[in-house]
């Protein structure tokens, strides 16, 4: 028999790190992690799309002479940041991805239609900064009549230095973002109380079974926030540890969250948590410390080749450059994450990679932060993301099969029928699990 040899293929949106003897037998199940990345809406429809592709392609999963239904809830770990948070607890709390369609697409009959007001409410905080700013105004000019000195140059400050400070202080009157994340905070409370499932990572794990971890970023220390049952900041609530982790600077205010570890040496009072794609673009490392062997990772913002029939990307003017230039940067750090699982010794795990194709025009010309173009996206994350699987079905089965989980056979690419879905909801496999 052929020695084992590690293996790096990527086809198409699908890579596959394979670290792990296939032909080695397992004393006990494989621990399977999810770990979905952001997105923002476009994003993260884009993923509960691929989700339900996936999830009709995994099969059974089997130990011994045991074998069982498997599907996306199935898994043992979930990993979230920014918008794959949201999607990370929904799926850890057994909603398949069938029922993620149906609230995208208001037709849910057991949960709220995740609506516009939920994504954006606007950030109530203008008036409430003019005071700080009154505050910061009167210490400058006190400091001058008082004849207070620059500890720089030892001198009195001058009239014009006072004007220039009063000046440059009028930036704290701005809102510290458009909207307010706690909108996005009490729609999942709401819909954690409809299942039943407690709002505290320690009480979902006693319900679920299954490992829920979400990270953010502490703007105010620039290091990553993890949350979960295990964790030291685990006594944050779920919703509110999904609305810090979605809170992209800029279109949301940050979360000011009471820091659960208050009473401990250097640590604050409270934590300005921000989107947890700051510090990472995804966090297989988390999953893989938690102890998976198998982990599927989901990241929807790769690059795209525009070098397409002589066509630049410059042509295409300043929206189609920043998007670009954000998923460069998105996809870079992902890139570079992949060399490291490849090549680090630590990392003892399978690692599939699920992303856009570097063709994907389709899904690259929708804003991230468009709200409107949800259905659109996740329709077409199910058609491309079904497309990929299928091409990479030998490649994805030796991997699954490693791990005792069974895929379905690859079959003919099909569009899929919201109507159908609507009309009728255990038309799903999650449903007939």
């Amino acid at each position: 028999m052929a020695a084992f040899a590690r293996r790096f293929v990527h086809h198409r949106g699908i890579t596959v790190i394979q670290k792990l003897d296939p032909s080695v037998t397992r004393l006990r199940p494989s621990k399977v992690g999810l770990v979905l990345a952001g997105g923002a809406v476009s994003g993260g429809a884009f993923k509960a799309g691929g989700l339900r592709a996936l999830d009709e392609v995994l099969a059974a999963r089997r130990f011994s002479s045991i074998t069982r239904p498997f599907g996306l809830t199935h898994f043992d770990v979930f990993v979230g940041l920014s918008a794959g948070s949201v999607l990370a607890s929904v799926l850890s709390a057994g909603i398949d991805p069938d029922e993620v369609f149906r609230i995208l697409a208001g037709t849910s009959e057991r949960y709220e239609a995740f609506r516009a007001a939920h994504f954006m409410r606007p950030n109530p905080e203008l008036l409430g900064r003019w005071g700080p700013l009154f505050d910061r105004q009167q210490e400058i000019f006190t400091n001058w009549l008082s004849g207070a000195t620059d500890s720089r140059t030892a001198s009195r400050f001058s009239l014009g230095d006072t004007a220039k400070k009063m000046l440059s202080s009028l930036g704290r009157v701005l809102p510290t973002g458009l909207f307010d994340p706690h909108a996005l905070a009490d729609y999942l409370r709401r819909q954690m109380a409809r299942t039943g499932l407690p709002d505290d990572f320690a009480g979902a794990f006693a319900k679920t079974g299954k490992e829920l971890y979400l990270t953010a970023t502490d703007l105010s220390r620039g290091e990553l926030v993890v949350f979960g049952h295990d964790e030291p900041y685990g006594k944050v609530p779920i919703s509110i540890a999904i609305a810090a982790s979605c809170a992209l600077p800029g279109w949301y205010r940050p979360m000011v969250v009471d820091n659960p570890l208050a009473n401990q040496p250097g640590q604050p009072q409270v934590l300005d948590l921000v989107d947890g794609g700051l510090m990472r673009t995804a966090n297989v490392r988390v999953a893989v410390e938690k102890g998976c062997e198998l982990v599927v990772c989901y990241n929807p913002f790769t690059r795209i080749r525009y070098d397409r029939a002589g066509r630049n990307l410059y042509d295409a003017g300043l929206p189609s450059i920043v998007s670009q230039s954000v998923r460069t940067m998105i996809g870079a750090r992902l890139d570079l994450a992949k060399e490291l699982v490849f090549h680090d010794e630590n990392i003892q795990a399978d690692v599939i990679f699920i992303e856009p194709a570097e063709d994907d025009f389709v899904f690259f010309n929708m804003s991230p932060l468009n709200f409107w173009t949800k259905h659109r996206a996740a329709q077409h994350g199910y058609d491309s993301v079904r497309r990929g699987l299928n091409n990479a079905h030998d490649l994805l089965s030796g991997v699954f099969n490693a791990h005792g989980i069974d895929l379905r056979q690859a079959q003919p690419h099909r569009t899929l029928d919201e109507t159908k879905l609507q009309n009728n909801p255990r038309e799903s496999r999650g449903h007939e699990r």
